[in-house]
């Protein structure tokens, strides 16, 4: 019978154990969640500086709720887009650009990101875009649509209508984006009258509605003579719409501070 040398191998298993313990006490016990997340973290940041082009999550602040909140997605529910990774908002980049500049803010304020300006000088249009998959989650668990708003009928989210904070916030934002202050003029026996109007259009029919049930809410008169516009014509409700909700978009500030000035006041 033949007698093998069993040192090579036991050398081996030793060695064996030697490293595995090692291992152990860098990157934590393997069948233990802390031992799981050492060896992700790991695992990220050898993918970090090898340039693998592995896709990471981005640590991202999530907010409570808030008035921020609820102006930001009344915004998006305007002018918005959430896929899965990406959330953008376009805008007019001649008219709105300063809104823009509002609404990257309000992202930067919120979630601790980037949220970069991007221009399409072709089309006159800039887009507010942040790319993180964690916001996209969020925005949508707290109310947004992922995908066509449109085909899919947002509405205002449950947590906005509990509050009139947070009520008015959303309708800001929603104005801001999808509503515009115009200046109707006629004609009666040669003489030319002006009256200031509001206009809110959105093709999302529950949206709409729940649009022109905060207006009523705060004691405004607000008519719907088409499928998709609601409108505001009464001064007064003009005025106070103005004094209660407010506006974060400056083309709609200005708007509405030429039209009382040249009538001769707000009051």
């Amino acid at each position: 019978m033949a007698i093998r040398n069993i040192e090579p191998r036991a050398q081996k298993i030793r060695a064996g154990r030697l490293g595995g313990l090692a291992r152990v006490a860098i990157h934590g016990n393997p069948g233990t969640t802390i031992g799981r997340r050492l060896g992700g973290l790991h695992s990220l940041k050898t993918h970090q500086l090898r340039n693998t082009g592995f896709k990471m999550l981005k640590l991202v602040r999530l907010p409570p709720h808030s008035t921020d909140l609820a102006e930001l997605l009344g915004i998006l529910a305007g002018d918005g887009h959430v896929d899965t990774y990406q959330v953008t908002m376009t805008t007019n980049s001649n008219t709105d650009l300063e809104h823009a500049r509002h609404t990257s803010i309000l992202f930067k304020k919120l979630f601790h990101v980037d949220a970069p300006i991007k221009f399409k000088k072709a089309k006159n249009a800039c887009m507010v875009v942040v790319s993180s998959r964690a916001i996209c989650d969020f925005l949508v668990k707290n109310g947004m649509i992922r995908g066509n708003k449109v085909k899919l009928q947002l509405s205002v989210p449950p947590w906005v209508r509990s509050r009139r904070n947070y009520r008015l916030a959303f309708l800001r934002g929603l104005f801001d984006t999808d509503g515009c202050v115009y200046v109707d003029v006629h004609r009666i026996k040669g003489r030319t009258y002006k009256n200031v109007g509001m206009a809110f259009t959105n093709r999302s029919l529950p949206l709409l509605v729940g649009f022109k049930k905060s207006l009523e809410r705060i004691g405004l008169h607000p008519t719907q003579k088409s499928k998709y516009t609601v409108f505001l014509r009464r001064e007064r409700d003009i005025q106070r719409y103005f004094a209660v909700v407010g506006s974060s978009n400056p083309k709609q500030l200005r708007k509405i501070s030429v039209y009382f000035s040249l009538k001769g006041g707000v009051g």
